[in-house]
């Protein structure tokens, strides 16, 4: 579940997450852009989206090294809890999203896609897509069959809008302030649209009389 593999980059030190044992990972402290932080474990991190009451998309990622009962030990500890609070899973890796669907199909887990390569056409229950190469077409056929899409990761305010107009269920970025007053702006507009529209369908048809 970790976004590296190695740890040298963040914390300085040439070593993988499999080098270490979980008490000894969260003694690491990382740094990153002015900032740090210990490494949190993963209990560590729903204990503290609880308290906030913040929904989760959790990324299960995989690694060559990976136990074979990954997934079915992933799933024993974490299933029901993801399930109680309406937590998603994500996953770059096929087998993740076949996996879990088999394990516990009432996961909802969601495909991660780096490129717009095939149409919706999996056990999976939504889609996660890099936003560049998203379409309308593949999100529409998707929501046909009651999948969500996704789209990432999107920073910039006139994609975060074109993403909205091409209706997705929802925008992952790393600039959240900017993407909710993209909301409202989006919001606003969507608003005085349909006021605009209705004026007009109300206006008397003046060639009748």
């Amino acid at each position: 579940m970790m976004h590296d593999e190695n740890l040298k980059q963040l914390a300085g030190i040439n070593k993988t997450p499999k080098d270490l044992t979980l008490k000894q990972l969260t003694r690491i402290t990382l740094r990153e852009d002015g900032h740090r932080a210990k490494i949190a474990s993963f209990d560590q991190y729903l204990k503290a989206a609880a308290k906030i009451k913040q929904k989760l998309l959790i990324e299960v990622k995989t690694t060559p090294n990976d136990s074979t009962k990954m997934l079915q030990n992933f799933n024993k500890k974490y299933g029901k809890l993801i399930i109680k609070r309406k937590y998603q899973v994500q996953s770059l890796d096929y087998r993740v999203i076949e996996g879990l669907h088999q394990i516990n199909p009432k996961l909802f887990v969601l495909y991660i896609q780096p490129y717009n390569f095939t149409y919706p056409q999996s056990v999976a229950n939504g889609y996660s897509m890099e936003y560049s190469t998203l379409n309308n077409d593949f999100i529409w056929q998707a929501q046909l069959q009651n999948k969500p899409v996704y789209a990432w990761t999107v920073n910039a305010p006139n994609m975060m809008m074109k993403m909205m107009y091409d209706n997705v269920n929802g925008i992952i970025t790393d600039q959240l302030a900017e993407l909710n007053e993209t909301i409202k702006d989006f919001e606003d507009n969507q608003s005085y649209a349909n006021k605009l529209l209705n004026f007009i369908l109300i206006l008397p048809n003046e060639s009748a009389s």
